[in-house]
């Protein structure tokens, strides 16, 4: 199909909004079961971590974490989308829009169910506003860097594609450290967050890879009596 075919667009809208239902359901579900049983044992582990604190790494971490931060990936995202339509690339800029609309949106409704107080173990080192499961930057992180890796690594060769995309995750595991070490979060909040953000920008590349993908060129081999030669020919079909 035709990147603009109206049913195509229409499955795709369908299976992203069914998506960021069971996504948040997801999550709804892993916060509630790990609350209930994990208790406050993840409070040890917070207190620990604040007696440890240098000066060195919690400016490193004031400066990192600001990679997960909206403030920063919404402009980001409207560069990066305004640069992928002037180059006409139109699934790059779904991709990239659409997975850090939907994890901020996630995050959110999320927290907004499970409710967790924040670490009362450890002093907060920036300033917080919301509930802690799952950590927001961290879902965010996740989301954007590693749908704008995809985004980038659709033109490129796919050995690059992949150190972009380990470029990625690096840096969200690295918001994912500056959360916990700042004490606004405990570990299990940002591998959720991990977990929610880099499966919906996965499940969203696959989603408009599906919806808007120009057909593949595949080869195939065919008998003597197709070609009368024993040749290949190309066929075209869809991702």
């Amino acid at each position: 199909m035709r990147v603009g075919d109206p049913p195509a667009v229409t499955r795709a809208g369908v299976r992203l909004l069914v998506g960021l239902a069971l996504f948040v359901a997801a999550g709804w579900l892993a916060g509630e079961l790990w609350t209930s049983a994990i208790g406050s044992a993840e409070r040890e582990a917070m207190r620990h971590i604040a007696q440890g604190r240098s000066e060195t790494l919690v400016s490193l971490a004031r400066v990192v974490t600001w990679a997960g931060s909206a403030y920063v990936l919404v402009p980001l995202a409207v560069a990066f989308c305004l640069w992928f339509v002037r180059a006409g690339m139109k699934r790059e800029v779904l991709l990239v829009a659409i997975s850090l609309a939907g994890a901020i949106a996630i995050s959110n409704a999320v927290k907004a169910l499970v409710q967790r107080p924040r670490p009362p173990a450890a002093e907060h080192l920036q300033a917080v506003t919301s509930s802690s499961f799952p950590s927001g930057h961290t879902t965010q992180a996740s989301a954007f860097w590693l749908a704008l890796a995809l985004a980038l690594g659709m033109s490129v060769p796919r050995r690059l594609a992949w150190l972009m995309r380990g470029g990625a995750l690096l840096v969200a595991l690295a918001v994912a450290w500056s959360r916990v070490y700042l004490g606004v979060h405990y570990p299990s909040d940002v591998a959720a967050g991990l977990l929610l953000g880099g499966g919906w920008a996965v499940f969203t590349a696959r989603v408009v890879r599906g919806a808007g993908a120009p057909p593949a060129l595949k080869t195939r081999r065919v008998g003597a009596n197709a070609r009368g030669d024993g040749g290949t020919v190309a066929t075209w079909r869809g991702d």
